[in-house]
């Protein structure tokens, strides 16, 4: 708005200019700032945390956690607030005060975030990474881009980006060609990276790969945009005519959506088998309508009627034995899944401990092009299990890098699968 005003003021001196017959002095273009640099009014910062607490107070549920909190929580970074001009700025100190909830799955955009997650590509040094101790862990590194052509792998762990401890992945998103500087730990090592952000495709189509004549691995990159359901099923069709084992690698997959995740599911179990119950605001309604009220979410999914199923797809479900690969990646929808292989058709998972993170969220409008991820269910696994800040413990744990084109997590799982009766 304030733009348009400042056109309008310059238009009007102009006219007044040439209307004296003088010589216009020569002016500079306004400039757009940079996607997150914007600067926001004190109104406009007003105007979004308001509707952000509306969010907040009022439609984000999880049992047993009192979001109302919230004002008390961002109440603490008032002084923060009060210096907060800049669109990232804002985003560093809400996403701080939302932590205090100690829950996954809620997190405040920027616009330019915001803009981003409905895309197949982003402008970043391409990797995606998650927070630990003031530190970004490297997850899972996008094929050509600026990280892989530096050599950055997943397991290392970005300690510094420019000049400062990392509090979110954010700030390895900046404007094309923009220069960010790394210092990233790699083992025992520790080195300096310049490297120049650029847009990278963060499509990775999933990939059946075979071991060997009856064995083949299963690779699933997301279950969020960019899961393609026809080339799965197109995998799937080829895994059932000659595969006996079959490998589902969901390591370093973050999720995505229930329709997705509930797709592939049906791939491997027959159609309408309780896989676990979501319980929403209305779930604990129903329940405490017949039983002593309680916010323990294990004791009401036990007594919902309500069960996520799965469902008759066009194919039938793989027959052969199955394995599925996990680490410290794989999160919320992968962690349903493989929860839900192994009580229902005893697969073993493999791999390192799961991220724990498992609630069904949504995205929130706000205003000047903010959104909020808020939760609005947990989840519990039809034998009781409760998945938020409950890794999945894998039945074998196995670590390693690549050696000599051999995954030491795959040779494991192959092992386990042909020893199986």
């Amino acid at each position: 708005m304030k733009l348009h005003r400042s056109l309008l003021s310059a238009a009007l001196a102009l006219f007044a200019v040439l209307a004296l017959g003088q010589t216009p002095p020569v002016t500079t273009p306004p400039t757009t700032p940079p996607p997150g640099e914007r600067v926001l009014t004190k109104e406009q910062r007003e105007e979004v945390l308001k509707s952000l607490a509306n969010i907040m107070e009022n439609r984000a549920f999880v049992p047993g956690v009192d979001l109302k909190k919230w004002p008390e929580f961002i109440d603490k970074q008032k002084d923060d607030l009060e210096k907060a001009e800049k669109e990232v700025d804002l985003s560093r100190i809400v996403n701080r005060a939302l932590r205090d909830f100690g829950i996954s799955h809620i997190r405040f955009l920027t616009p330019r975030q915001a803009d981003n997650r409905n895309r197949t590509s982003v402008v970043s040094i391409g990797v995606m990474a998650r927070t630990e101790n003031n530190a970004l862990v490297v997850t899972t590194v996008l094929p050509k881009s600026p990280a892989e052509t530096a050599g950055i792998k997943q397991g290392d762990i970005i300690t510094q980006v420019d000049g400062k401890a990392p509090e979110n992945s954010a700030v390895l998103n900046g404007e094309d060609g923009s220069e960010v500087k790394l210092k990233v730990k790699s083992g025992e090592a520790e080195k300096e990276l310049t490297l120049k952000r650029a847009r990278v495709s963060t499509a990775r189509p999933e990939t059946l790969t075979w071991i060997d004549e009856e064995t083949a691995v299963l690779k699933i990159w997301t279950f969020s945009r960019g899961y393609s359901r026809d080339n799965i099923e197109t995998l799937m069709k080829e895994a059932n005519g000659k595969a006996k084992n079959l490998i589902v690698d969901l390591r370093s997959n973050g999720g995505g959506s229930t329709a997705s995740l509930i797709h592939l599911l049906s791939l491997f179990v027959k159609p309408d088998t309780d896989i676990g119950t979501f319980i929403s605001r209305n779930t604990v309604t129903d329940y405490e309508k017949d039983h002593t009220p309680s916010i323990d979410p294990v004791v009401i999914a036990a007594a919902a009627k309500n069960k996520y199923k799965t469902r008759k797809q066009s194919i039938e479900p793989f027959k052969g034995k199955v394995a599925v690969l996990i680490n410290r990646g794989s999160a919320s929808a992968s962690e349903i899944f493989a929860m839900g292989l192994r009580e229902t058709i005893s697969a073993p998972i493999l791999g390192t401990k799961s991220a724990g993170a498992v609630l069904a969220s949504v995205f929130g409008t706000l205003p000047q092009g903010f959104q909020i991820q808020y939760p609005v269910s947990d989840y519990v696994s039809i034998k009781g299990v409760r998945l938020e800040k409950n890794p999945i413990v894998p039945d074998e744990e196995v670590t390693g890098a690549s050696q000599d084109g051999k995954d030491p997590v795959v040779v494991k799982a192959v092992e386990k699968l042909k020893a199986a009766k």
